[in-house]
């Protein structure tokens, strides 16, 4: 694991308060997984784009794999949309908006 993968774990742990999104488990450095809420295949890669499957946000932060397969909305295209439509809204807020 290089430098650039270990500061994004520890963001990703402090980013859920130190417990698992999914049931509230207390989690340390060895003790959690990050789960895809679309999950991480080629086919949604392709469809989605590297940069909505990587995204911060479509990961979230869990204690076990029953936790992790909670967090798979690949099923519900709706739910895909509209945590893409999230993503994209809030990458917009860092340019500001043309005059």
């Amino acid at each position: 694991m290089n430098e650039a993968e270990r500061r994004q774990r520890v963001e990703a742990l402090a980013s859920c308060g130190g417990v698992c999104e999914v049931c509230g488990k207390t989690l340390t450095a060895g003790t959690w997984q990050g789960a895809h809420r679309i999950a991480n295949t080629k086919p949604n890669r392709a469809k989605w784009g590297n940069f909505i499957i990587d995204h911060p946000m479509n990961i979230a932060i869990v204690c076990s794999l029953a936790c992790n397969h909670v967090c798979n909305i690949g099923y519900n295209e709706g739910a895909c949309l509209r945590l893409v439509r999230d993503i994209v809204k809030k990458e917009l807020m860092r340019f500001p908006a043309d005059k």
